[in-house]
């Protein structure tokens, strides 16, 4: 078991070991820190949701046509 762990290949295991360790005790904090932007993110998304409708409402009440579902490449 000594000459296993022993020389160089040991010293990777151990210094793989520890940055996993280092990465495991992170994680809660990385995932508690991007709750809050992604909140922020679907927030953001249905303001611009809410603006987009506004938007083609009033393209579609310019353009006299009562389908709020146009197709502004078409003429």
């Amino acid at each position: 078991m000594n000459e296993l762990l022993g020389g160089g290949f040991g010293l990777v295991v151990v210094l793989f070991l520890f940055v996993l360790v280092i990465l495991w005790f992170l994680l809660p904090f990385a995932i508690f820190g991007t709750k809050d932007k992604l909140s922020e993110l679907i927030a953001e998304s249905k303001k611009t949701n809410k603006q987009l409708s506004a938007l083609r409402a009033e393209v579609a009440e310019i353009k006299g046509n009562d389908d709020p579902i146009i197709n502004l490449t078409s003429k």
